[in-house]
């Protein structure tokens, strides 16, 4: 059994996944007829990519439903999308014609972004928090960014970065500044089972392409691949332990959940 490294990722990692399962070639694979089901006994006639859309929307769920709190999914977006905006005017400061802006610009761009300016928004919700604070307070009035965002003029969206990491912040309970409490089992045991319905997935998707000949369907075998490859790329390239795949549905996981912690903001 290969273990590609799902259980590194963190909670927002398989959430944000949810998209990707109604979009694209994931999307494609219509599983209407099994809705309510919830014995994997009823999936024994269903073709084979269903039960994989299935096994992954479950694990997904059971994630969901160990946080308590659907509203997560809304609000780790509402926090991506205000960093892109938050990016995108330092991002047009850069090219400004007056060199004090352009200097201001590269200034904040080196402290309150990373990678290439949106990198923070692969961070797990936790240090997407703390990240967006430490924004924050560099640019309030006193921090030692705070004149430069100010010439800017990134008023509007510093407000949407405070307004999204406040509601994160509350919905995560971790208001007042506080740190949020170690995960509960509940959720432990989620994420231990979200990451085996993914590694075990991955590993039958890919063993698929790699015995179809050329052709139509291994092109579609691939596209439902790809998805899964970039959610790894996306948090911390795995390498999969050597194993032949092609073996029974389910399996290890490599890492227990918490491992591998994402770096925070500097």
């Amino acid at each position: 059994m290969a273990a590609y490294g799902y259980g590194l990722l963190k909670e927002n990692a398989f959430l944000g996944f949810s998209a990707e399962l109604k979009t694209g070639a994931w999307g494609d694979i219509a599983t209407k007829k099994w809705d309510g089901t919830t014995s994997a006994a009823d999936l024994i006639q269903a073709p084979q990519p269903v039960i994989w859309k299935i096994r992954l929307t479950w694990g997904i769920a059971a994630v969901l439903a160990s946080l308590g709190a659907p509203r997560l999914v809304d609000l780790d977006a509402d926090w991506d999308a205000a960093q892109r905006r938050l990016y995108h005017g330092v991002a047009a400061a850069r090219d400004d014609k007056n060199k004090a802006v352009q200097k201001a610009a590269d200034r904040l761009a080196a402290a309150l972004l990373t990678g290439a300016g949106t990198a923070q928004t692969n961070f797990s919700l936790d240090d997407e928090v703390d990240f967006g604070r430490a924004q924050i307070a560099a640019t309030s009035k006193g921090g030692p960014l705070a004149d430069d965002a100010e010439k800017l003029n990134l008023g509007a969206q510093l407000a949407d970065v405070q307004k999204a990491t406040d509601a994160l912040a509350a919905a995560l309970g971790r208001s007042n500044g506080q740190k949020r409490h170690a995960p509960s089992k509940q959720l432990r045991l989620a994420l231990s089972e979200c990451a085996a319905a993914f590694n075990a997935v991955h590993e039958q998707v890919a063993w698929f392409v790699a015995k179809t000949p050329p052709g139509t369907d291994r092109d579609g075998l691939a596209a439902l691949l790809q998805p899964l490859d970039e959610l790894l790329s996306r948090n911390g390239p795995v390498t999969a332990v050597a194993a032949e795949p092609g073996g029974e549905v389910g399996g290890e996981v490599s890492g227990a959940p918490g491992e591998g912690e994402k770096p925070g903001p500097a």
